[in-house]
């Protein structure tokens, strides 16, 4: 790696993530300082940070968005990257992100994802998550109004690349574990509609099911990764839907009630 080292905190929020928390505090020892916030593991979440060697906060849960933006304010340093207690990043992930943050070449970067399904990747050839996560705090926000899907909102005139090289995620690794997020998700989604005073459509709810089918296993090339791409494109499908279909439900009791 290179021998300029500009000081990076590494933040975590976490709640019961022992399966794979001390793989990924591990990996996140590589940078200065490492702060895991919990909201009240029952598990052994906390006694693993602890051992590992992070610096654990108690925060109760304010939500996602909410939750990072706290776990950012804890950050003493400039350069901060953020992962998910089931995201596991590899000797190349760190190297390339040392590299690119020492030779200044933006403000942020993307972080791109191999998301495991019954353990193992899917087609290399299709698309792959990518999120912001690396990046110099003052460059950036958390959309604190939303209730799901709280990647940071960059500042005007931000230069971002992305890191070549893919962080390892367990988190969608189980049919019933993806299918349970997708559902809580789809709830929060449709509460953050709800609240902004969007109306559902019908036309959408017959047609937002086959649209995202067909843009996730065709467009996305998830046709490549066999009976496991066809589950997954239906399941961020029915997500999709589940939306809609909930915030009709919402809609629905506001009637009622009227």
């Amino acid at each position: 790696m290179s021998n300029i080292n500009i000081p990076i905190s590494a933040y975590v929020i976490t709640c019961n993530e022992e399966a794979y928390i001390e793989q990924v505090l591990a990996s996140l020892n590589h940078f200065d300082e490492v702060i895991v916030v919990d909201s009240g593991s029952t598990d052994n979440t906390v006694n693993i940070a602890n051992a590992q060697g992070a610096r654990v906060i108690h925060q109760d849960w304010l939500g996602y968005a909410k939750q990072k933006k706290f776990a950012l304010e804890q950050c003493k340093h400039n350069w901060v990257i953020n992962i998910d207690g089931d995201e596991i990043l590899s000797q190349q992930n760190i190297k390339e992100i040392k590299e690119a943050i020492n030779l200044d070449k933006a403000d942020a970067f993307r972080l791109r994802f191999d998301d495991l399904l019954w353990g193992d990747s899917l087609s290399h050839h299709s698309r792959k998550r990518s999120i912001i996560r690396v990046f110099k705090r003052n460059c950036v926000t958390y959309p604190v109004e939303r209730l799901v899907h709280e990647n940071v909102l960059l500042n005007k005139d931000s230069r971002v690349l992305s890191i070549s090289s893919l962080v390892t995620h367990y988190g969608y690794n189980s049919t019933q574990v993806l299918s349970k997020k997708l559902n809580r998700y789809s709830s929060l989604k449709a509460q953050e509609k709800y609240k902004a005073l969007k109306l559902p459509s019908v036309t959408k709810l017959f047609l937002v099911y086959p649209l995202a089918f067909i843009k996730i296993y065709l467009f996305r090339k998830m046709f490549l990764s066999g009976v496991r791409g066809v589950i997954i494109s239906h399941l961020e499908a029915t997500y999709a839907f589940l939306k809609e279909a909930k915030l009709f439900e919402l809609t629905h009791h506001d009637k009622k009630n009227e």
